[in-house]
């Protein structure tokens, strides 16, 4: 898994894996998360927010009511870290839901 990270840190040039501020400026947000639980949305984000990246939440889920899609932002130099951790934790919830009972 980590020689995969680094093949394409090295595909995407220099500033890939650096904080935004390193490389001149604040990147532009990426989308890498919706879902319509406002659950799924959390767990997501805490799970991001662990690794040490920073999350800007979106969606109907902030107001009051906690309800409607959730939208998770990501700097577009944690892009392809947070789609690689998104990714863990899909395939780790699937195989939880495939286990015999």
């Amino acid at each position: 898994m980590l020689r995969t990270i680094s093949m394409i840190v090295d595909m995407i040039g220099p500033s890939a894996g650096r904080s935004p501020c390193e490389h001149g400026g604040v990147d532009q947000p990426v989308l890498v998360f919706s879902t319509a639980s406002v659950m799924e949305g959390y767990l997501a984000k805490g799970r991001l927010e662990a690794e040490g990246i920073p999350v800007l939440l979106k969606g109907e889920a902030e107001g009051p009511y906690r309800m409607g899609p959730m939208h998770l932002w990501v700097p577009a130099a944690y892009e392809i870290q947070a789609r690689l951790i998104l990714e863990r934790l899909t395939d780790a919830s699937d195989q939880v839901g495939d286990a015999p009972a």
